[in-house]
């Protein structure tokens, strides 16, 4: 029998692959990150635009795919990196000092998208979004995008 260390031991009506972000102090997470606004920690971004997408790069070294809470609100891409505690690999107990990597980032995104087709990886440093274009207004049904 094949055990998966991700699945929930009281959820057994669940999909066994299904996706559980992780959980955060966010009383914590909150006061780390305007710490962190408050010394001006920011990664650098690019936003370039091809013929058929645009693509918004954040240059984030030393995070791994689950640091990062991405959301859209209002036309807004609202990044967020919050990396794991230091010290038992636990989420909301410890987070690092707030000058070494917390950081909040927002990126003003074009009417001319389609966020449902999003596409956000994670790999060498660089966290990447590529935004489909569109020839209509984008009504935006995404409110969290998972990172790849």
């Amino acid at each position: 029998m094949i055990s998966f260390s991700n699945q929930r031991k009281n959820d057994s009506h669940e999909y066994p692959g299904g996706y559980h972000p992780p959980s955060y102090n966010w009383t914590k997470v909150m006061q780390q990150l305007r710490q962190t606004t408050a010394h001006g920690f920011k990664p650098s971004v690019n936003i370039h635009e091809t013929p058929g997408y645009y693509c918004v790069e954040v240059k984030a070294p030393g995070y791994n795919k689950e640091d990062f809470i991405v959301t859209i609100n209002d036309g807004k891409l609202n990044i967020y990196g919050i990396p794991q505690a230091c010290d038992a690999g636990e989420r909301g107990s410890q987070l690092p000092d707030p000058g070494y990597s917390c950081f909040e980032h927002t990126v003003n995104l074009p009417k001319y998208i389609d966020t449902d087709f999003v596409r956000a990886e994670y790999k060498a440093g660089i966290l990447r979004f590529d935004f489909p274009k569109t020839d209509y207004e984008d009504r935006c049904t995404v409110e969290r995008i998972i990172v790849y």
